[in-house]
């Protein structure tokens, strides 16, 4: 026998067992008795069941340490004990079971230790000690049920927190369709107060009826036949409030397979919807002025060009552009120009009829699709024309924008849509070709496409693909012509930029230029002209061929001009090539400066305080010259050559001249006679110079 101080742990061979024990749990049992007799009885009884491994302490201090080492699974405990009682060992919140052993004086002690939360108690008796196994099967049963039950009550009760916690609404109905369960989402979603009774409330008394009629006829059956129904349904909120929610509708059966309740699950997808609505807004309609975009014109052009097939009944597309609106929005900045946009585009919407439409295709580009003007061809061109000139109109009315009065033109291109016609694609096509017709004959104009066109388009095309070759391969080049004074002086050169192209020869700029400037290479080539135009003058500074007051003149397109970059470009090649900045003189024409003067001054005025002088190019042939003349800083004025040509046989030109340049004399601006080829004209300007000290006259000489 062991010591009274001293623990045993004794287990027998699952072979030895039951058969019926041998797929038991292995259970471990702390026995606490301090009788040596009683301990061995009880150990022999465990001896023929081997799930249970028996462990054995005499006193209460020892089973407290085990209990902490050991975590036993059950504890049977003498109520006496040498250092303490046994029903020490009995917790608040036990850890696992206690049978409490007593004598027949102590059955008091044991009665309290069952209100204590023993499991259970025995009266010692070789009997009682031998059953022990008996009881502790029981017991462990009966504390595997609590465990159980409790871990049940946690699943429910965590489940119950997700579903009370979840944003859907989930209710669980009976097989008459009464509520038994809703979470707070639920009665949130459907208006049902905390207080009110969910027994007496049917789930499809929140339907509309035709989704009532739906569920009841398609969903239920199909959850009872699938076991799941699943749709976008509308509840109906007790404040009369439409709800759209994505439902699921469950069927769950027990286990002989009948069908017990009826979960739902419902998300308002509302929100979902309004977004899915937006994805499809942005898709087809412009976010700026609410107008058709490209996907939606596409549509719409197609069925136009259906219902013309069809009917006979022709109709017109009008492609709109903006006159300049670049210019106002990289001088004023894009915010005004998206409220000039969208001015415009009310101005469209308020000026064409229901069957009409407008789009807006990009930028400052709008399309007008004309529905149903005349069967007869000839009177739909008239009235898609006094369409169009009412649009130009409209447009070019005043428009106020932050206290600032804006004047915009209209270049429209319009194609007619005809019986014959194929495709939108191609109609879009030649409206934008007789759109940029309109630009290059002087904007604020419209005009119709024409086969002309057509070939017009294919050429350019082909011309502006073959003016990037060129730029790429150095097929451009850069002439010098000569400025002289009064004396025969060189005294500064012109460059003028030609295209030696590989087949054709020397191409003249009157012949690209324009190309250039509508396509928009003009930045590029013009960046190039003024690189190699002051590279050249580096390379005669370095030679001593010119004089510290030699001056390159170099021309600047419009869209070269209105970039923003324009300055900066210019101050950087100065400093890369190390030209002073006195020595370059930059020529504008009108078009470049008419449209925003203020802008254009201030441009001028940021290169001039660096030493750079401007010329205005073409003097005398714009309509605007003289009235902004004044305000222009300006050091030089170029006579258009056309006043040059006949100078010496035209009283008109010779009269014009005298005028410039005795507006010249009271501004103080020198004087550039542009195309003088002949002595005869160079002596003829030379005579008109009355006030020498007043102005300078240069004149250019053909070599």
């Amino acid at each position: 026998m062991p010591a009274d101080n001293t623990a045993t742990t004794m287990g027998t061979g699952i072979t030895n067992g039951p058969s019926n024990m041998r797929n038991q749990p292995e259970y471990n049992i702390l026995l606490v008795e301090d009788n040596p007799g009683h301990a061995d009885l009880i150990n022999r009884a465990f001896e023929t069941h081997a799930h249970c491994r028996l462990t054995t302490t005499a006193t209460l201090e020892q089973a407290k340490s085990m209990i902490v080492a050991a975590s036993p699974d059950l504890i049977i405990t003498d109520v006496r004990l040498p250092d303490g009682r046994g029903t020490e060992l009995l917790a608040s919140e036990p850890i696992c079971p206690t049978i409490v052993m007593t004598s027949y004086t102590d059955e008091m002690v044991a009665v309290n230790a069952m209100k204590s939360g023993a499991a259970d108690y025995i009266v010692k008796t070789q009997e009682t000690m031998a059953s022990l196994p008996r009881t502790a099967s029981r017991v462990m049963r009966e504390w595997r049920l609590i465990l159980d039950q409790k871990l049940a009550r946690e699943r429910q009760q965590r489940l119950t927190a997700i579903l009370e916690a979840t944003p859907d609404l989930i209710c669980i109905a009976n097989l008459d369709g009464f509520v038994t369960y809703i979470n707070q989402s639920g009665r949130k979603l459907l208006g049902i107060g905390e207080g009110e009774d969910i027994n007496r409330i049917r789930l499809a008394d929140f339907h509309s009826p035709a989704d009532a009629k739906k569920i009841l006829s398609e969903g239920m059956p199909h959850a009872i036949r699938e076991g799941m129904w699943t749709d976008e349904t509308t509840f109906l909120a007790l404040n009369g409030e439409k709800e759209l929610t994505s439902q699921v509708l469950i069927s769950h059966r027990n286990n002989n397979g009948d069908i017990e309740f009826f979960s739902t699950i419902a998300r308002d997808i509302r929100y979902l919807r309004a977004a899915e609505d937006r994805v499809e807004y942005l898709a087809y309609y412009d976010t700026l002025t609410g107008l058709p975009n490209r996907n939606e014109l596409a549509k719409r052009l197609e069925m136009e060009v259906s219902r013309v097939r069809r009917t006979r009944n022709h109709g017109a597309l009008l492609f709109i552009d903006l006159d300049n609106f670049k210019y106002i929005n990289d001088s004023m900045g894009h915010p005004v120009g998206d409220l000039v946009l969208q001015e415009m585009s009310q101005r469209l919407q308020a000026h064409l009829r229901g069957d009409d439409t407008v789009a807006r295709l990009g930028g400052d580009e709008f399309i007008v699709i004309l529905s149903g003007l005349n069967p007869d061809g000839r009177k739909a061109v008239s009235h898609a024309r006094e369409v169009a000139n009412k649009i130009r109109d409209t447009i070019a009315m005043e428009c106020r924008i932050h206290d600032t009065d804006l004047h915009l033109t209209a270049s429209i291109g319009i194609s007619m849509i005809g019986p014959d016609e194929n495709n939108g694609h191609d109609l879009l096509r030649y409206a934008d070709t007789a759109m940029y017709q309109a630009k290059r004959e002087g904007r604020n104009r419209l005009e119709f496409f024409s086969e002309r066109m057509g070939s017009d388009v294919t050429r350019q095309l082909e011309l502006e693909n073959q003016l990037r070759r060129a730029l790429k391969e150095d097929q451009f080049q850069l002439y010098y012509q000569p400025l002289v004074n009064e004396s025969m002086e060189v005294i500064g050169a012109e460059a003028l930029i030609r295209w030696e192209h590989p087949e054709l020869g020397v191409v003249p700029p009157s012949e690209f230029l324009d190309v250039l400037e509508t396509s928009g290479q003009i930045v590029e080539v013009g960046d190039w002209v003024i690189e190699t135009a002051l590279k050249q003058t580096t390379l005669w500074v370095e030679q001593a061929l010119l004089d510290s007051d030699f001056q390159i003149c170099i021309n600047i397109s419009p869209r070269q001009f209105r970039d923003k970059q324009f300055a900066e470009n210019i101050h950087g090649q100065l400093e890369r090539i190390n030209v002073p900045a006195k020595n370059v003189n930059l020529e504008v024409t009108e078009h470049n400066i008419i449209h925003n003067i203020d802008d254009a001054i201030q441009r001028m005025q940021e290169l001039i305080n660096s030493g750079i002088s401007f010329s205005l190019d073409d003097f005398g042939t714009g309509y605007s010259s003289l009235a902004h003349l004044k305000n222009l800083p300006v050091s030089h004025i170029k006579i258009d050559r056309s006043f040059v040509d006949d100078i010496c046989d035209d009283t008109g030109d010779q009269a014009m001249v005298a005028s410039i340049l005795a507006l010249s004399k009271h501004l103080g601006l020198e004087v550039v006679a542009e195309g003088v080829e002949e002595l005869a004209q160079f002596e003829l300007l030379k005579k008109s110079n009355p006030s020498k000290h007043c102005w300078r006259m240069m004149a250019v000489f053909r070599h």
